[in-house]
């Protein structure tokens, strides 16, 4: 083959590539995940979804919750703090006060050094949330044995990244109010 064939061939070669790499970047759009799900208590365990998006964490962990008498979801909080994660919490003050297991649970985390705060109105702190750097859990599912195996509550667990960022401002915003 000639060289100047040779030479042709090389740059239709190049430029079918372009023409393909030109394709692939009109057509392809990156899109985050959005993927939300909702989950019935009697259906599925949800104490083992709020523990799955502890653990998926890579970077921080934060909750507010009402009602919170479950050891293996403070287990997941404490292994998240000893995996080095900034985890950091709210619970509402009577149900501190009045439910004596709570109560040591909330002792149980700030002896490990992760900050739980309480409101300071008179009125209840109602949120059943957790957030994490990829995704957030949120329902009426209190952490409590009851919600996990007798009531009807339902947990929304998701990873779209708008609604995600919604409820971390939330909670961040309680933390900047109660954290004094």
């Amino acid at each position: 083959m000639n060289p100047a064939t040779k030479e042709k061939i090389y740059l239709l070669i190049i430029a079918l590539l372009i023409a393909a790499c030109a394709q692939f970047y009109y057509t392809y759009r990156y899109q985050p995940a959005h993927e939300i799900q909702v989950y019935y208590n009697q259906d599925r365990e949800l104490n083992k979804e709020i523990i799955n998006v502890i653990r998926d964490a890579d970077e921080f962990v934060y909750f507010a919750i009402y009602t919170f008498t479950r050891f293996d979801i403070k287990e997941a909080l404490l292994a998240a703090k000893y995996r080095g994660l900034k985890v950091v919490g709210i619970a509402d003050r009577d149900q501190y006060e009045k439910v004596e297991l709570q109560k040591k649970i909330v002792n149980e985390l700030r002896k490990a050094e992760i900050p739980v705060y309480e409101q300071d109105h008179s009125a209840i702190m109602h949120l059943k949330t957790v957030v994490t750097e990829k995704s957030y859990a949120s329902g009426s599912f209190n952490w409590t044995s009851s919600a996990t195996n007798l009531n009807d509550e339902v947990l929304e667990v998701g990873q779209d990244e708008n609604i995600r960022k919604q409820y971390q401002n939330v909670l961040e915003e309680l933390f900047r109010r109660y954290g004094k």
